[in-house]
C-alpha cells in the first residue's frame, strides 16, 4: 500500500513539473464529460457508424447530453470535492443507465425509457435471459477505459481549492440544473430550437434514440413522463355533446347469449412467407389459414414494432388509443391508477367473472397493479397456473401451457360466463439460439439470406409453429364443447429479427431502415398482424371487418358488435370511428387510403379525447344518461 502511495506521489510531483504537464492534467479534467458522453452513446448504439453520425450530423443532440454530463459532473465535484472521485461516481451514474439500456434492448429489442424505473423490482426476472446474451468486446473496453480515466485522474490527483461557502452556494445550482434539464418539459423546450432538436417525438423509439443518442433520448422522454396535454375544448359540456348521441339503445343485446370469451395475444405472431424472396419447407401458420377460410379474419395495424406489446394490449382491452399519449408510453405504469373503463368491466357487469393470463412473471408492466383497475378478477402469472409448464423455447413458456390453461378456466363453473385474457411469451425475441435442432422442423432458404439471418428466421418459424398449434388446440376444444364461445386470436406486433430490421431490408420487403421514408404498402406489411375470430355458435349477425384491416382498438367492439352484446357508449362510438376510418395510425401517418380526411381528423380527435377523459381526465363520459 505504501508502495502505491509513493508511486502515485511521484506522478502527481511529475505531472506538476512544469506548465505543459499541468496542461495535460487539466485538459484530461475538462476532458472527462466529452469521453462520457461518447461512451455511454456508445454502448447503447453499439457501433461507431451511429455514434459518428450523432457528433457530427446531430450536434445539437450530442451538446444537450454533454451539458448534462457537465452538469452531473460539476454537481459531484462542488460536493465531495474531488475531481477524481467526482469523475468515479459521474461515470458510476452513467454507464449504469447506459448499460441498462444496452441489456434491455438486447433482451427486448427497445430501449430503457424513464417510466422503466416503476420496473426495478422485475430486475430479477431479466436474469434468465442474461445468460444467452453475447457481450461483445467493445463493452468491456468502454467499462475498462472508462475505470482507466478514472484512476488516471486520481493519479494525476487535480485539486482545485474551494472553500465550504463556495461549494453551499454552487452545488444547489448544479443539482437544480441538472434536474431541470432532465426533468423539466418547458425547459427543454426552451432549448431544443437553439441545438436543433425537433421537439415532435416518433411513436418510433428506436428512431428517436438513434437521432439523438441514448442521453438526449432518454432525458427528453424524461421531461414527457408526464406531460400530457389537456386536450383542447376539453369540459364536461363539451363531452356531453359530443358523445351523447352514442348512448346505447335500451333493446339492444336481444340476442347476446351470454358465450364465454377468449381473447388471445399471441406474441409476435405474424406471417413469415411475406418476406420476398424467402422459401419455408412448411407453411407455419397452416392452422391459423385453415381456420381463417370458415371464420371472421383479417389484419390488425398495430402501433407499434418489435415491441411495446402493452400497446395493442391495453388498446383491445380498452378501446383507447395510445397515440394519444407520449410516444413509447407504457399505460398500465403511467396512467391506469384508478378503475378504469375496459371491456373486461363491461362483460364483468354483465355478470361474467373475469380472469387475465400470462406465461410470464405477472408484475412486468404492473399488469399485477393494472388488471384489477381494468375490472378484472384475478391475473395469474407463470407461477400461479393450473397447466402444466411446458418449455422447449429458451427462457419462455410455451404456447402449449397457454392453451391448456385457457381450457382448465372454460372447464371451471361459471354463473354467466367467463371473460379471459390470455398473453403468450414462447415467440417472444432473442431468436438466434432459441430452440434446439430438432425443433427447427421448419427449413429457410432465400438467395439473399445469410447463414444467420436463415438460423433466425428458422427459430422464429418454430417458434409461431408452436403459436399456430396452441391455435389449433383451443379451437378444436372450443369447437367440441356446449357453451356458446368466442375466440379472438391475434398478434401484437412484428418480430425484431435483426438490427437495422434486418431481414426485411436484406430481402426487400421495404426499401430502407426509417419507418417514416416506407411507402404505404411497406407500412401496411411492417405494421400489420393476422387475427381471427371464432365461434362454436352461429351468432345470427355478420362480422362487419371481414378480411379487412382495422386498429387494435375497433376489436373489442366489432366482437361485441358481432355477438350481440348489450351496446355501450364506446361500443357506439368505436362503430361509428370504424365505418370513418378503419386504420388510424396518427404517429406513423398510417390510415385508410378512402377515408375522408376531415372526418377522418374529426373522429380521431374526438376518439384521443375519450381516452384522456377515461384515462386521465375526469372521466365525464361517465356521467352522460
Amino acid at each position: 500500500m505504501s508502495a502505491f502511495h509513493e508511486m502515485k506521489e511521484e506522478i502527481t510531483a511529475f505531472f506538476n513539473r512544469n506548465l505543459v504537464l499541468k496542461l495535460f492534467k487539466w485538459i484530461s479534467v475538462i476532458l472527462f464529460p466529452l469521453y462520457l458522453t461518447l461512451a455511454v452513446n456508445y454502448l447503447s448504439y453499439g457501433n461507431t457508424t451511429q455514434l459518428y453520425t450523432l457528433f457530427t450530423k446531430d450536434i445539437g443532440s450530442f451538446a444537450f447530453g454533454l451539458l448534462l454530463v457537465w452538469l452531473a459532473f460539476l454537481f459531484f465535484a462542488a460536493v465531495i470535492p474531488n475531481l477524481s472521485l467526482a469523475a468515479l461516481v459521474t461515470a458510476i451514474l452513467f454507464i449504469s443507465f447506459s448499460l441498462v439500456d444496452y441489456f434491455k434492448f438486447a433482451i427486448l429489442e427497445v430501449h430503457f425509457f424513464p417510466w422503466d424505473i416503476y420496473l426495478a423490482r422485475n430486475a430479477s426476472s431479466f436474469r434468465e435471459f442474461l445468460s444467452t446474451i453475447v457481450i461483445p468486446e467493445s463493452l468491456w473496453e468502454i467499462l475498462f477505459s472508462t475505470l482507466f480515466y478514472c484512476i488516471l485522474l486520481f493519479l494525476l490527483a487535480p485539486k482545485i481549492s474551494m472553500k465550504w461557502r463556495f461549494r453551499v452556494l454552487t452545488s444547489p445550482l448544479f443539482f437544480v440544473g441538472f434536474i431541470l434539464l432532465m426533468t423539466n418539459h418547458t425547459v427543454q423546450q426552451g432549448l431544443s430550437p437553439f441545438l436543433g432538436i425537433s421537439s415532435e417525438k416518433p411513436a418510433d423509439q428506436n428512431t428517436f434514440y438513434a437521432e439523438h443518442g441514448f442521453l438526449t433520448a432518454f432525458c427528453l422522454n424524461f421531461g414527457s413522463v408526464q406531460n400530457t396535454n389537456v386536450p383542447q375544448n376539453y369540459s364536461k359540456s363539451y363531452i356531453k355533446n359530443a358523445f351523447e348521441k352514442y348512448l346505447p339503445n335500451q333493446n339492444s343485446g336481444e340476442t347476446f347469449q351470454n358465450p364465454d370469451i377468449v381473447v388471445v395475444l399471441s406474441e409476435a405472431f405474424w406471417d413469415p412467407t411475406v418476406l420476398n424472396g424467402v422459401t419455408f419447407s412448411d407453411d407455419p401458420l397452416k392452422n391459423f389459414r385453415k381456420i381463417a377460410k370458415s371464420n371472421p379474419s383479417g389484419k390488425m395495424i398495430s402501433p407499434t414494432f418489435g415491441g411495446g406489446t402493452v400497446r395493442p394490449e391495453f388498446e383491445i382491452l380498452t378501446g383507447m388509443s395510445t397515440s394519444a399519449l407520449p410516444p413509447g408510453n407504457i399505460p398500465y405504469q403511467q396512467y391506469v391508477k384508478k378503475d378504469i373503463f375496459s371491456y373486461p368491466r363491461v362483460y364483468k357487469n354483465l355478470g361474467y367473472d373475469t380472469i387475465g393470463l400470462h406465461t410470464y412473471q405477472k408484475t412486468f408492466y404492473d399488469r399485477d397493479k393494472a388488471y384489477p383497475l381494468m375490472g378484472f378478477d384475478d391475473f395469474l402469472g407463470e407461477y400461479d397456473l393450473h397447466a402444466e409448464q411446458h418449455w422447449n423455447s429458451g427462457p419462455y413458456i410455451t404456447d402449449e401451457t397457454i392453451a391448456e390453461e385457457i381450457v382448465y378456466q372454460l372447464e371451471q363453473p361459471h354463473d354467466v360466463g367467463v371473460f379471459v385474457m390470455a398473453i403468450t411469451m414462447e415467440n417472444h425475441s432473442m431468436y438466434q439460439n432459441k430452440f434446439d435442432e430438432k425443433d427447427r422442423v421448419i427449413k429457410v432458404s432465400g438467395d439473399n439470406l445469410t447463414s444467420q439471418q436463415i438460423l433466425t428466421l428458422e427459430n422464429y418459424a418454430a417458434g409461431v409453429r408452436d403459436s399456430d398449434r396452441a391455435l389449433k388446440a383451443i379451437y378444436d376444444y372450443v369447437m367440441s364443447r356446449e357453451k356458446p364461445t368466442i375466440v379472438l386470436w391475434y398478434g401484437d406486433h412484428l418480430p425484431t429479427l435483426g438490427d437495422d430490421f434486418d431481414p426485411y431490408l436484406a430481402t426487400d420487403t421495404i426499401s430502407c431502415p426509417t419507418a417514416a421514408q416506407w411507402s404505404e404498402e411497406e407500412k401496411h406489411i411492417m405494421f400489420s398482424t393476422p387475427y381471427l375470430i371464432f365461434t362454436n355458435y352461429d351468432t345470427g349477425r355478420a362480422y362487419l371487418a371481414d378480411n379487412q384491416s382495422v386498429s387494435p382498438f375497433l376489436l373489442p367492439a366489432l366482437m361485441a358488435d358481432y355477438i350481440d352484446a348489450p351496446q355501450c357508449l364506446q361500443t357506439n362510438f368505436l362503430l361509428e370511428l370504424y365505418r370513418t376510418c378503419p386504420i388510424m395510425s396518427k404517429y406513423y401517418n398510417f390510415y385508410s387510403p378512402n377515408a375522408d380526411k376531415t372526418k377522418r381528423e374529426q373522429i380521431r380527435e374526438l376518439h384521443e379525447l375519450m381516452t384522456y377523459d377515461m384515462l386521465i381526465g375526469k372521466n365525464y363520459i361517465s356521467e352522460i344518461k
